[in-house]
């Protein structure tokens, strides 16, 4: 059957951009859709559509919604998509306006709250978050591309009305055990986390629960917070603000950078507090979960492992990262030294115009079935993050890719028993298509270089 190419602008619609780029994902999986896009009109989508082979309808606006898709059945397509639109927007409440609020502000007016989430190109993330702060809200920025600039701008309006910018490109937010962003489902307990790591706090909290130990709080900086830059303007405004919470009787901070400048500030303000602080390094995140756990009064039992039913012979060659964590990537490649490449497949410049990783990891299953070809590596490593926000059946895409290849694969899996893709489950599959299998990163990326020979 010949398919069609439909394109369809709907005026003032708007969606943020996680929900659409997992639509748009969703929709590709569909029997007779060869391309879907589903985005708002901003410029950077609007040029995708162009590249993609896509007419541009005049008068397209970022708050614009813009559907285009390449199908065999269009009203099947289209049907799907309006139910999804239906069943991803925010009910309303009996007796409330039927429209829904334009602003932040005027969100803000009409349902009590503290944080703003926003998901918006980072062109316009910063005004979205002045908007927040304007409206006396905590901004959570998810959105990356937000300049240097821009983010000091806004950590110092949020500062002045004793708010917390918690971002920009800030990928896991926990507040009194609700994640925001990608955020795993934790115990609540005695430990608050101030991170400007995304997946390296993923990796400690998830090794946490496995200890029995709670993280009631995990407060997301973004990854250039404590960088010089930046001077840590919302990790100490953030350990103040743990400090002021009499449930929290430990604090960790983990951060792939501190700045030699900000590193005297950090500790001056650590040294003010009442709560005991441990600033974990991340060239091995486990062992800085155990000592956090052994410092709450637990210990950490030994991470958990899955191993496939034939193991498969150590290669000659090198090792090949593919991660979407930048913190996990920056750990593996600090232990596999120069037998080993790492890439991180979540920095801005590969998820500029695409869905991150963790949402949609088509571009490392590429990446994946290339290497397997490649003589020169090795090992395949990779990392499989879960939690809320995350793909619900990530080990779907990479269990044929496993199973086709005869080099040693091994995987990081990166979550906890009470997320929503089943741990054990995800973890299995992958096993008995062949890989290694690990909850620590760093016991990955040690397996993966024992697995090599030179």
């Amino acid at each position: 059957m010949s398919s069609t190419r439909h394109v369809e602008v709907r005026p003032g619609v708007y969606r943020d951009s996680v929900t659409l780029m997992q639509l748009s994902v969703e929709l590709e999986d569909h029997p007779g859709v060869e391309h879907a896009l589903v985005a708002m009109g901003t410029t950077l989508n609007l040029e995708l559509l162009t590249e993609s082979g896509y007419p541009v309808p005049d008068h397209v606006g970022a708050h614009d919604l813009v559907i285009a898709f390449d199908a065999a059945d269009t009203g099947l397509v289209l049907g799907a998509i309006e139910a999804a639109l239906v069943e991803r927007s925010t009910p309303v409440s009996p007796g409330a306006e039927a429209a829904p609020p334009r602003s932040l502000s005027a969100a803000a007016r009409r349902v009590p709250a503290t944080v703003a989430l926003i998901s918006v190109p980072g062109e316009h993330g910063f005004r979205s978050a002045i908007d927040a702060i304007e409206a006396g809200l905590h901004p959570v920025l998810f959105s990356d591309n937000v300049t240097v600039e821009h983010e000091i701008v806004l950590k110092d309006r949020a500062a002045d009305a004793g708010l917390l910018v918690m971002g920009p490109d800030c990928g896991t937010v926990v507040l009194d055990g609700v994640g925001l962003g990608f955020a795993n489902v934790l115990l609540s307990g005695p430990i608050g986390l101030v991170s400007a790591s995304g997946t390296g706090a993923q990796q400690v909290s998830s090794l946490c629960a496995d200890a029995g130990v709670g993280v009631r709080h995990v407060l997301g900086v973004g990854g250039r917070d404590l960088s010089d830059e930046i001077a840590g303007r919302s990790a100490l405004a953030a350990l103040r603000m743990l400090d002021d919470d009499p449930r929290i009787e430990l604090i960790g901070v983990i951060a792939k950078e501190i700045g030699p400048r900000t590193r005297p500030a950090l500790d001056s303000v650590i040294a003010d507090l009442a709560t005991p602080v441990l600033v974990l390094a991340t060239d091995d995140l486990t062992a800085g979960a155990a000592a956090l756990v052994s410092a709450a009064g637990g210990d950490l039992p030994e991470p958990a492992t899955w191993e496939p039913s034939t193991a498969r012979p150590s290669r000659s060659g090198s090792v090949l990262g593919l991660y979407s964590g930048g913190t996990l990537a920056a750990e593996a490649a600090a232990i596999l030294g120069v037998h080993g490449e790492v890439i991180d497949l979540g920095d801005d410049r590969y998820t500029h115009g695409r869905p991150h990783p963790m949402i949609d990891d088509r571009l490392r299953r590429e990446r994946l079935a290339a290497a397997a070809a490649d003589d020169a590596i090795g090992c395949l490593l990779f990392d499989v993050v879960l939690g809320n926000g995350a793909a619900i059946d990530p080990s779907a895409g990479l269990v044929p890719l496993i199973a086709e290849t005869d080099k040693p694969v091994v995987a990081a899996l990166v979550g906890t028993a009470g997320d929503p893709q089943n741990r054990d489950r995800q973890a299995e599959r992958l096993a008995q298509a062949g890989a290694r299998v690990f909850a620590s990163n760093a016991a990955a990326a040690r397996a993966a270089l024992a697995s090599i020979r030179s």
